[in-house]
């Protein structure tokens, strides 16, 4: 194994072009922390004085958190029904009229409150009103309307979510799919937007309006530009029959050139790359292998992650 994950690491050395960017994460699992390089955390970030982009999905995830912060009443209302919809009795009468079960609402990540209220309305036309023992925990007429806009907003949230988690998906499209919430949300953009500059320099590059870059912006863009020596189909050489005033125009073409940036296509919007590699390596450390030694997770992660590097054939070249 060892020799298979020297060669991948040759292999993937050779394939990497001169510059390229990190994404770093770590997880702990008991007394240890692991590190997992695939940003930078906001703190750092700002210690350090460089743009953020961060995980789109953690930004989303703060935002909604804040946003449902003033419908905790009602939305404890509703969790008091589904905790008594738990219980053996009332289950039991559920299960008789429907498959569906209550849902809880966990604090750890807004989407378990979205799927409270969905089950709620699924469920809500099982539930008798002339129960005595759920008269109490039924939401009042009043809270009703609120629950139905709560829901319809969190829906539109929810899809932004699962775009988020696609493969593929570049800080433009991010961005786009975070300007048309804030216009419904606009106390989203509190969480949605940190290094606003950064952030809005790379969108107008990859939206093909770099001309539209304004001073700050081509400043924080710097590390990324492209030296650019020469503009395709203009020649620079000197030539005997072209006098020096055709030359000088010529180097004012290539002077007057935009420039070029490179890599930004290749900026993550999220960190959904690490967080599934930290589900694998949860899966994989099971508690019969604790004693699998970090070099050996390592190898066995590294390995999985880059299969299509590897074959048969290169497991038989290194024997």
């Amino acid at each position: 194994m060892e020799a298979v994950t020297k060669a991948m690491e040759t292999m993937i050395g050779d394939a990497m072009p001169e510059r390229f960017g990190l994404v770093l994460d770590g997880w702990t699992h008991g007394t240890e922390h692991y590190m997992a390089v695939y940003g930078l955390n906001k703190r750092l970030a700002n210690l350090l004085g460089v743009p953020l982009i961060g995980c789109a999905s953690h930004r989303l995830n703060l935002a909604v958190r804040n946003y449902l912060e003033p419908q905790d009443s009602i939305l404890e209302e509703v969790q008091q029904l589904m905790r008594k919809l738990r219980t053996l009795k009332q289950a039991a009468k559920l299960r008789a009229k429907t498959p569906l079960a209550a849902v809880l609402r966990q604090d750890t990540h807004w989407s378990s409150t979205f799927s409270m209220l969905k089950r709620y309305f699924r469920l809500r036309p099982f539930i008798s009103a002339d129960d005595e023992e759920l008269a109490d925990f039924l939401p009042s007429r009043s809270t009703h309307p609120k629950l139905e806009t709560l829901l319809a907003s969190l829906r539109d949230v929810e899809s932004v979510s699962k775009h988020l988690q696609g493969d593929g998906l570049t800080l433009l499209d991010a961005r786009v799919l975070f300007d048309e919430l804030l216009k419904s949300h606009p106390s989203f953009a509190k969480y949605l937007v940190h290094s606003a500059v950064f952030e809005q320099a790379v969108v107008k590059v990859l939206d093909d309006q770099a001309a539209l870059l304004t001073d700050d912006e081509v400043a924080a863009l710097e590390p990324f530009k492209r030296t650019q020596t020469h503009v395709e189909g203009v020649d620079c050489t000197p030539a005997d029959k072209e006098g020096f005033a055709v030359l000088a125009l010529k180097r004012r073409k290539v002077a007057a050139a935009p420039a070029t940036y490179e890599q930004l296509n290749a900026i993550p919007p999220t960190s959904n790359m690490v967080e599934r590699l930290f589900s694998i390596a949860r899966a994989m450390l099971r508690h019969e292998r604790h004693r699998l030694s970090p070099m050996m997770l390592e190898m066995i992660l590294f390995l999985k992650i880059n299969s299509s590097y590897w074959d048969v054939a290169t497991v038989e070249q290194c024997l």
